[in-house]
This record gives structure tokens, sequence and C-alpha cells, in this order.
């Protein structure tokens, strides 16, 4: 948890000045390959690192050490060549992928990620190997290296690139082979370098992590005795071990792949949308959006970088409640195996309980205070606030809802459904697929479309995941508590923000806003009664 606040906060300090960087179209580019690299990972990594975990687990419980070393054996085998295999196809993809999403600017940065599969799976294997031995540290650590690098050589190598760019203009108007005609096309010809730097720096960054445990595990080893290598008896063959990885890896894969579709779908909906929506449109969208778009960038681009500004500060919200998912897990697997269903209530009641009570005051939060985040966040950037406010303001109710299905979704599994998760994501996908299509290319709703069918895909998972507790438990679930208290204190957060807001447009209003507002929110809590009994979420 440490090093996650940690990770998030120089993730933050990346984000935000790189923003600045790269503007909006910029980090379109940034996003569209970082949305590639993401799927690729899931689909290669992901859900081999939490098999190794589970299964090192199981055999350090029952003191089988010289089979724990085993499976970190046969995983380094397996997890390089998912790397090559995952980073050859990231290479593969790039300029078909650059092409069907539109954007063929994001080509170069693409291709200086795709190293970044096989550096991320060599880590993959030593942090699952560790975490089933119960030691967390070199995941913590390794993770808080990468954002360093990642922010240190990210933004250096970024900003270098405008550096030489503007130099190049004033020497030959040559850069990279293409010429800068004049001042004001020296960051509209860079951009798409620009973007490819800071993802050069967050393969460097993931190639950091990977040396730091690399280094680790020879000087410092596994914690795993002579002794107790020597009174144990290697049971399963590196046969056996790779079969048990590849059948516990399989479900858990297909859920991290269905989890990421949702960033994959707008990836590869929005912008076909919105060129369709601006060519038949294009004095409506040059009304709203022509005065922000320099020469020579796309409308489509534009749009979608002001979509991606949103996304990053909406992701805020689940990744804080995440951390309840995996405390949800042991709770609720040990009640349900135990039988024992008071157990079992106040597990699932307690971590919706404490999810609510995070997710209520910041979405709400965010859906009232956008355009101050906004212009805290990314400044007064030509055409920033007005482009992104809207997007992030409709993102906030959505983030309730994602926030809640993570840590419920932990439940589902805790439950032994691994299954349900990965159903319901695609019940959801589906939903959000067919309403970006249609909702994007209305021209009065264009990008804000992406917005509603997120809301509306999370919430049908939400309350799909609901009804499946409820049917597999037959729990009367205190729902009064769990939902109902922490939305009518976050109303009232949100309310007290708005009111203060709307007194003055400065950033030190904001504050005072975001502050009185906390204030409210935590006595409306203490009123209801919601704070007490919060024990194991």
């Amino acid at each position: 948890m440490v090093s996650m606040i940690i990770v998030k906060f120089i993730g933050a300090v990346f984000k935000i000045p790189l923003s600045r960087m790269l503007g909006v179209t910029g980090m379109a580019y940034f996003s569209a390959s970082y949305t590639l690299f993401t799927t690729i990972y899931a689909l290669t990594v992901t859900g081999l690192s939490t098999a190794v975990a589970k299964i090192t687990a199981q055999y350090s419980e029952q003191q089988r050490h010289n089979d724990c070393r085993e499976v970190l054996k046969v995983s380094k085998r397996i997890f390089i060549l998912l790397g090559v295999f995952g980073t050859l196809l990231m290479l593969l993809l790039a300029r078909q992928f650059s092409v069907m999403i539109k954007s063929e600017n994001s080509y170069l940065a693409i291709l200086v990620m795709s190293p970044a599969i096989l550096f991320s799976a060599g880590m993959a294997a030593y942090r699952g190997y560790y975490e089933g031995l119960s030691n967390m540290l070199p995941t913590g650590i390794s993770q808080v290296v990468e954002a360093v690098v990642k922010l240190i050589s990210g933004i250096g190598i970024s900003y270098g690139v405008f550096y030489y760019a503007k130099k190049c203009f004033f020497e030959n108007k040559l850069f990279f082979g293409q010429h800068i005609a004049s001042a004001e096309d020296i960051t509209l010809v860079a951009l798409p370098y620009g973007a490819a730097g800071a993802m050069l720096g967050i393969t460097l960054s993931t190639l950091a992590g990977l040396l730091y445990i690399l280094i680790r595990h020879k000087y410092k080893g596994d914690g795993i005795t002579k002794s107790e290598l020597a009174d144990d008896l290697k049971k399963r063959t590196s046969k056996d071990i790779t079969k048990s990885l590849i059948k516990c890896a399989v479900p858990i894969t297909l859920s991290a792949v269905v989890i990421n579709l949702s960033s994959l779908i707008d990836l590869m909906t929005i912008s076909g949308r919105l060129v369709y929506a601006y060519e038949n449109n294009k004095e409506y969208f040059d009304g709203i959006y022509g005065a922000y778009i320099k020469g020579g960038q796309q409308m489509n681009e534009y749009i979608y970088g002001a979509y991606t500004l949103a996304i990053t500060v909406f992701n805020l919200v689940p990744a804080f409640t995440g951390l309840f998912a995996k405390s949800a897990l042991p709770n609720v697997t040990c009640a349900w195996v135990s039988g024992n269903r008071l157990r079992l209530k106040t597990s699932i009641e307690e971590v919706i309980k404490i999810t609510s009570i995070i997710a209520m005051p910041a979405g709400l939060g965010i859906f009232v205070m956008a355009k101050p985040i906004v212009r805290i966040l990314y400044g007064a950037q030509n055409g920033v606030i007005e482009s992104v406010a809207p997007i992030l303001s409709l993102l906030g109710i959505s983030a309730i809802f994602i926030a809640l299905v993570g840590p419920i979704f932990a439940v589902l599994q805790g439950m032994g459904r691994v299954d349900l998760p990965v159903k319901f994501m695609l019940v959801g996908a589906v939903v959000k697929v067919l309403l970006n299509y249609l909702l994007v290319g209305i021209k009065q709703i264009n990008i804000n479309g992406a917005a509603y069918s997120t809301g509306v895909c999370y919430a049908i998972i939400l309350i799909l995941c609901i009804a499946a507790i409820k049917r597999l438990t037959n729990l009367n679930l205190n729902y009064l508590e769990i939902f109902i208290k922490p939305l009518v204190a976050g109303i009232l957060c949100g309310v007290t923000a708005g009111i203060i807001s709307n007194l003055s447009d400065t950033d030190i209003t904001a504050v005072i806003a975001i502050l009185s507002a906390g204030v409210v929110y935590i006595l409306s809590l203490i009123v209801m009664g919601s704070l007490k009994n919060i024990k194991n979420a």
C-alpha cells in the first residue's frame, strides 16, 4: 500500500508536466501506445504472475522449499518466452494498430514501448515468486524504482526532444528529416517524437525495475535456507509445475484481459466515430474546438487526447479502492470455506462499505469540481479546461461504479466464482461498444458519449455483481449502511464543494472548497454512525 501511494504520487508528478509539454494531442499519442501495452501485458504476463504467487504460497505453506525454487526456475523460462512474444506482437501490430485507431503519429511511441513487455515479464516472474513467499518488499521497492526512473527519464527525454527540435529549427529548419516551416510548427513536428520520448522513459523504467530485482535476488536470495532445502525432497517435476501454472493462469489472464477491454474499446472506437462525426459536422466541431487546434493537428486526436487527460484523473479513484480487493479476497475466502455466514456477511459488508466511503465523495467531488481540478493539475493551457473539464465531470459519476466493482470482483473470486467477473465484464464490454458507437457519432454528444458509456457499463456490472452475491449467499446485506449513508454524505460533500467553489474562480477557493467538503463529509458520516464497526476492511 505504501509503495502504491508513492508510485501514484510520482505518477501524478510525471503526468502533469508531461501533459503540459505534449498538450492534448500529444497525450493522445502517449495514451494510445500505453493502452496497447497494458492490453498485451495483461494477455501475456498478468495471469501467470498471479499464478506463480498462488502456487509458490501453496508450496511454501507445505514446507516444499525445493518445489518453490522449481516454480521460480520454470516461471523464468515461461516469462522470457512470453516477454519475447509480447514484444514481437507489439512491434508487428504497431503500424496496423496506429492506422486502425486513426492515429498514425502514435506509431513511434508504440515501437519504443514494445521492449517494456519483455522487461516487465522478467520482473513479474520474481515479483510473483516473492509475493508467494509473503515478501512484498521486492515488489514494492521495484515499483518505486520504476516510478522514479520513469519520472526522470520520461520527462528528461521528452523535454530533450523539444529542445532539440527548437535547436534544429534555428540551425537548418530540419528535424529528423522533416522541414519546420515556422516557429509555430516546432511543437507540431516534434509531438510524435516527444510522446515517444516519454514512452522510452517508461521502457527504461521497466529495465531499471528488472535490474533491481535481479541484483536483489543475487545478493539477498529468497530467504530459504540450505537446511530447509536439505530437509525437503523435491516432489514436482518441471512439467507438472508448468501444467499447474498454466491451469491457474488461464482464468486470471482472461479476467485481466477483459478488465482492460474498456480502455481498448475506447481506443479502437472513439477516434473512428469522431472522424465520422467531424466529417459530417465540420462547422459544429470547428466552432467548439477549432480555436484550440493548431495547423496540422487532427480533430479526432485532439478530442481523444482531452478524454485521456480526464481518464488519468478518473483512474485515481479505482486505483485506491483497488487496495481493498487485496484484503477482501482472503477474508471472504476463509469465511466461505469455513461456512461461517456471519463472518462472510461482515467481510462482504465491510469491504463494500469502506469502498463506498472513499468512492462516493471522490466521484461526486470530481463531478462538481472538475473545472478547478483540471486547472490545478494541467494549468490554463489553450483549451484544456474547456475541453477536459466537461468529460471529467461526467466520469466522476462513473468513478463510483468502477471503484466499487474491483473489490466486489474480489468477493466473488473469494467465493470461488472466478468466472463471474469475466462474464459480467464481457456483458459490460458489449454495452460499452454499442453505446460508444451510437453516442460518440452524435455531434451534440461526441466524446461525452464515451463517458456516458463507461458509467452505464460499470453500473450494469455492479448490479450484476450484487445480484450474484445475493444469489450465491442468500444473505440480506445492509444496503442502508454500505450504500445509502455514504451516498447521502457524499451528496452533502459535493453540494458543499460546489457552493464554495462557485464563489470565485481561483485555486485558493478550490482548495478551501475541497477541505470544507471533506469536513462536512466526515461530520455527516459521524452523525449517521457510518464510521462505527469498520474493523477488517
